[in-house]
């Protein structure tokens, strides 16, 4: 796997915390919108997280694969 960028990581360690909508995560960690749902596009294709409907939006949340990586990053 490549190195995980900062700003991925920090979208990571956001949803450690809880669910998120885009719009919410650009705001929490002060992005620019495309650039998060960039990021957020990447993190889906390496199956780090997911997202589920909630009405028109999507909320995102970790994987299991995003949760290990978390977990194996915090023990280093």
């Amino acid at each position: 796997m490549a190195i995980i960028s900062s700003p991925k990581m920090k979208i990571l360690k956001e949803l450690e915390k809880g669910n998120f909508h885009g719009y919410e995560l650009s705001r929490r960690l002060n992005k620019p919108l495309s650039s998060m749902y960039e990021h957020l596009g990447e993190l889906l294709q390496a199956g780090l997280i997911n997202y589920k409907l909630e009405g028109r939006r999507k909320v995102y949340y970790l994987t299991e694969k995003g949760k290990m990586l978390l977990k194996a990053i915090d023990t280093n």
